[in-house]
Order: C-alpha cells, then sequence, then structure tokens
C-alpha cells in the first residue's frame, strides 16, 4: 500500500514539475449570426440575416499537464448581436456587450520546439452588461440608436448566457498563436416576439504569450 501510495505521488510529482503555464492576452474579431424566428417565423428574416462582426479580447491562463493535453481559462469581454439589411427599409444592428469567461479542454498536435496545433472543446458562461439598437434608414440614411433597457416589462431578456465551443489554434512561434472558435448558445437571450434567439458566432484572432 505504501509503496502505491509513493508510486502516486511520485507520478503526480513529476506531471505537475512537467508541466507549463501561459499567461496570454486575446484579441479577436466575431462574426456573429444567432439563430431566431421573429414574431415565431423564421421566413420573415432569414433572408436578411447578415454575419455582425464586434470585439472579442481579454486574458487567457492555458495549463499544460503534458506534451499533449492541456485545460485553458479564459475572462474576455465579448460583442455579440445580430445585423438585418431588409431593402428598402433599412439596416437594423443589435449589438450585446458581453463579460465571458469560456473553458476548455486541449489536445495538441504536430509539436514541435516553437510551434503546434490545439484541438479543444469546451463551453463558456456569459453575463450580457449592455447593448443597443440601430436602425438606419434605407432612403435618407439616418440613425436612431435606443439602448437595451432590461427592466422594461414589454421585453423579456435573459442576461445570462451559456453554451459550447470548439476551435482551434496554431502557435506559430514563442510569443504568439492564431486561433478560430465556434460558439453556439444554449440559453435564449429575448423571447419577446422572438423564438429561439441563441448566439452563434465565430471569433478569429490572436492571442499574446506574455508570461510562460
Amino acid at each position: 500500500m505504501k509503496t502505491s501510495l509513493l508510486i502516486l505521488f511520485m507520478s503526480f510529482f513529476a506531471i505537475i514539475s512537467s508541466a507549463q503555464t501561459f499567461f496570454k492576452i486575446k484579441t479577436g474579431i466575431n462574426f456573429s449570426r444567432p439563430v431566431y424566428a421573429y414574431d415565431f417565423n423564421n421566413k420573415l428574416t432569414e433572408d436578411y440575416k447578415k454575419n455582425k462582426t464586434g470585439f472579442c479580447g481579454g486574458f487567457v491562463l492555458h495549463h499544460f499537464f503534458n506534451e499533449i493535453l492541456s485545460v485553458q481559462a479564459e475572462l474576455l469581454y465579448s460583442q455579440k448581436g445580430l445585423k438585418i439589411v431588409q431593402n428598402p427599409y433599412g439596416t437594423t444592428i443589435n449589438t450585446m456587450n458581453y463579460i465571458e469567461m469560456p473553458v476548455s479542454g486541449q489536445y495538441s498536435l504536430f509539436k514541435t520546439k516553437n510551434t503546434f496545433l490545439n484541438i479543444y472543446i469546451g463551453g463558456y458562461t456569459a453575463y450580457w452588461i449592455s447593448g443597443a439598437y440601430k436602425i438606419t434608414d434605407y432612403y435618407t440614411g439616418e440613425t436612431v440608436s435606443t439602448k437595451v433597457d432590461f427592466n422594461n416589462a414589454d421585453y423579456s431578456y435573459e442576461r445570462i448566457d451559456a453554451g459550447i465551443s470548439a476551435g482551434l489554434s496554431y502557435r506559430f512561434n514563442d510569443n504568439a498563436e492564431l486561433y478560430l472558435v465556434y460558439s453556439h448558445g444554449m440559453i435564449e437571450s429575448a423571447k419577446e416576439n422572438v423564438d429561439g434567439f441563441l448566439n452563434r458566432l465565430f471569433s478569429f484572432g490572436i492571442n499574446f504569450i506574455v508570461l510562460k
């Protein structure tokens, strides 16, 4: 029994001593196109949905257990939302600003001294901190912007978002890596006249490794 515990302890110590932890600064662009139907009729909006671009950035902690297995935790500011272009009426843009916390398990491939590919899957939780609707008239070009009022009794907003995510990253030197992530929300963010509003986006950008 003592021998088994000693072997287990030595194995655990070997894993910890060989582990590496990286601290990163994340910057990127979100391409958001949520799943939803207006007035419970998907056909009313499907032809007008466009990708909305937004900023994503924050801090990343990436811990390696060994050469191939690792876990990554992030704290991000993330802009999501929707864009509808409906000519000859105009363009509607809804910006949704979140504080987001993704966590993922990662598997490293093709690892060399300075480069490797990571494949990962995980999930995220997020809190909707602010938002605004911007409507631009097709003929006049006039734009009207209205902040999202979370206390408005006429609408039903869900400020908590959570979902699943998957992606990959490529470390191309000691100091930086490119990433591409897809995430899909599992909680409806808005319910009034909208059926199944789920955040959905691709995020692309670069992580700068500042501590290792």
